[in-house]
């Protein structure tokens, strides 16, 4: 993004980033700076310091700019806001179309959506338009939808709950645990399960997408469940909550960082080869730290160890 996407005119931009190489300057040294005449330097000067880009120093005849981050993080943030409106304003629109369109009785029911991109957009527009929930099954390799496509955190700063179960297959792709803890840091409540029936977005517990052809086929083409269908979807996911564990992130006092985390992929499922790839230590390592934790929980067997670990609240 260019200073113009934030509002400045090509010479207000050029203007700015000269006076930034050169503060304190006076506009017959900014001029050639900007490759401008220091008539249209001296009116680009004006409208900066109309704009609290620019100030005037003692003398009145020479300008400094006003910090970056702090001048233009402001307009920068403002359009961000104003491109989140768009979004939902954008998602709404979709859905306004998708209802009144002809087939509306039938389209209601049950909508295909074929090709990745229909697919990722499809699934972005359901996020921005959820109103209260959001839950999702994740399994297995990210495929049409990837963490980067995800609209979850605009979704939380208007207070909707999300909820999402991962499975194993999940947990064990590389760097699957980083992005589940960042999906903790950003408000997502987590669980984990053996394995999830498929996967899964449903929002507001009235509209699910889904594979069409089951938890084995790729994702493409993708089935949107409304009305009774969709509550099908609904109570299996709650069925599956209830019955999944919590992740959880936040360090315990009583355990080291790296031993909490070995731990929470263990309870998960995950062998100690995928263990050790998502913590990034060797298989021998992580063991060596499973014999020590066991030692001091005077477990004898790994299943001992879990309930300990459980019991004091380490995981």
């Amino acid at each position: 993004m260019g200073l113009e996407d934030l509002g400045l005119t090509a010479d207000e931009a050029a203007v700015y980033q000269a006076l930034i190489a050169l503060p304190s300057s006076a506009r017959r040294e900014l001029a050639p700076a900007a490759g401008l005449g220091e008539e249209r330097t001296g009116d680009a000067l004006h409208a900066l310091v109309e704009r609290g880009l620019v100030l005037r120093v003692s003398d009145g005849q020479r300008y400094a700019a006003a910090p970056p981050a702090v001048a233009l993080g402001v307009e920068l943030a403002a359009r961000r806001e104003r491109l989140q409106r768009a979004e939902l304003t954008v998602a709404r629109l979709a859905e306004t179309y998708r209802t009144t369109t002809a087939d509306r009785a039938q389209r209601d029911l049950v909508e295909i959506v074929e090709g990745t991109e229909a697919i990722r957009t499809r699934y972005l527009q359901l996020q921005l338009s959820a109103r209260s929930t959001i839950d999702i099954f994740s399994a297995g390799t990210p495929q049409a939808v990837t963490p980067a496509d995800s609209a979850e955190v605009t979704a939380i700063s208007r207070h909707v709950r999300v909820r999402a179960v991962v499975d194993q297959g999940f947990l064990s792709e590389p760097g699957a645990s980083d992005e589940v803890a960042q999906s903790l840091a950003d408000g997502v409540e987590v669980r984990t399960v053996t394995e999830v029936p498929y996967k899964l977005i449903l929002c507001d517990g009235a509209v699910a997408m889904l594979p069409l052809h089951g938890r084995e086929a790729d994702v493409d083409p993708a089935v949107l469940l409304r009305g009774g269908l969709a509550h099908v979807a609904r109570e299996l996911f709650e069925q599956v909550w209830q019955r999944s564990r919590p992740y959880q992130e936040q360090p315990h006092a009583g355990i080291d960082t790296v031993d909490a985390h070995i731990l929470r992929l263990l309870l998960a499922g995950l062998t100690d080869t995928a263990v050790a790839g998502q913590v990034r230590l060797s298989v021998r390592t992580v063991q060596r730290r499973l014999q020590a934790l066991m030692a001091r929980a005077d477990a004898t067997t790994r299943l001992q160890l879990g309930w300990y670990a459980r019991d004091r609240g380490w995981v």
